[in-house]
C-alpha cells in the first residue's frame, strides 16, 4: 500500500496505542514524529493524548491544548471543538493538567470512546499516546486500538517494566497484538540486538514474539527536537533520524494493510 493520495480502505482508521512500562522512554516523541511522517506521506492522521494531566503531545508542537476532553465533559466546549490542527496533524488532549483529572475514569473513557468515534470517519490513522504502566487508561487505549506499539529502551529496568506490562496484558488477552520500536538506540545493530533480547525474554517466559517496527536513534538532532519542542522536519539536519522514523511509518502502513479488519479481542 502506498501513502500518496491513498485512502485507507475498509474499517478506517487504523488505531495504534503507543505505550511503555515506565515513563521517560519517549512515547510522546515517538507518537508525534511517526504521526507527522504518515501525514507527510499523504495520510490523514490524528493523535489522542490520553496521558491525563501529564500530556506532552501539544508541547512537542510547541503549543497548548485549546480545549481538552475534560473541558467538553464540563460543558465548556463542544465535541467538535476538541480536534486541534497542528502541523497537519489532528490533536485531541484528554486533560492538560493534574487538576483536570478529577473526572471519574468511567466518564473519561466514555468520552474518549466518543472522541475516537468522532475521528473515525475522517482519519486514516489514529495514535493514542498513553501514560506509563498498565492503568485503566492504558487498558482503554489497548481495547480501542488495533495494535499496541511498545517503546523499548536498552535499560534493565525499562525492559523489565515493559515485560511485566506485556505479561499483565497477555494474562487478560493471550492473543493481544503487540509490536515494538527501540528508542535511544546508537545504531541499527544495537537496536536489533535490544529487540532480539526482549523477544527472547518474551519467548522464554511467555512463549510470545512481537513484530519489530524499527528504531529511533539517540542523537543530537533528537535531543534538540525535544528541547526546542518541535517535531523533526526535513531540512533540519536530521535526515538519518527522519529516515528511521519513515521506516517505522512504513511498517505501520504495511501492518495496517495486511491486518484483517476484525476487531482484536477486547481487554476488560
Amino acid at each position: 500500500m502506498k501513502g500518496m493520495n491513498t485512502k485507507m480502505k475498509s474499517d478506517t482508521p487504523f488505531i495504534a496505542t503507543v505505550l511503555s512500562g515506565k515513563g521517560g522512554v519517549g512515547k510522546s516523541m515517538s507518537s508525534v514524529n511517526i504521526a507527522l511522517r504518515l501525514h507527510e506521506m499523504g495520510y490523514s492522521t490524528a493523535i489522542i493524548d490520553a496521558d491525563l494531566g501529564l500530556s506532552n503531545c501539544a508541547g512537542f508542537f510547541n503549543t497548548e491544548a485549546k480545549y481538552t476532553v475534560v473541558d467538553w465533559i464540563n460543558g465548556k466546549c463542544g465535541l467538535e471543538h476538541l480536534p486541534q490542527s497542528v502541523d497537519g496533524i489532528t490533536l485531541v488532549t484528554g486533560a492538560s493538567e493534574p487538576r483536570q483529572t478529577k473526572v471519574s475514569t468511567e466518564i473519561m473513557m466514555d468520552a474518549l470512546d466518543q472522541v475516537a468515534g468522532f475521528l473515525h470517519s475522517t482519519h486514516d490513522f489514529v495514535f493514542i499516546d498513553t501514560p506509563a504502566g498498565a492503568g485503566e487508561m492504558v487498558l482503554w487505549a489497548l481495547d480501542t486500538a488495533n495494535v499496541g506499539i511498545l517503546v523499548i529502551v536498552d535499560e534493565p529496568a525499562a525492559i523489565s517494566d515493559v515485560y511485566r506490562l506485556c505479561k499483565y496484558i497477555y494474562n487478560i488477552d493471550p492473543e493481544y497484538q503487540f509490536s515494538g520500536i527501540v528508542n535511544f538506540a546508537e545504531n541499527e545493530q544495537t537496536a536489533e540486538s535490544t529487540f532480539k533480547r526482549f523477544n527472547t525474554i518474551l519467548n522464554y517466559f511467555l512463549n510470545k514474539q512481537i513484530q519489530y517496527f524499527g528504531f529511533i536513534p539517540s542523537s543530537k538532532a533528537i535531543k534538540r527536537s525535544v528541547n526546542d519542542q518541535k517535531p523533526l522536519i526535513k531540512g533540519s539536519g536530521a535526515d538519518r533520524e527522519i529516515k528511521e522514523i519513515e521506516f517505522i511509518a512504513q511498517q505501520v502502513i504495511a501492518y495496517a494493510a495486511n491486518r484483517s479488519r476484525s476487531k482484536l479481542n477486547p481487554v476488560h
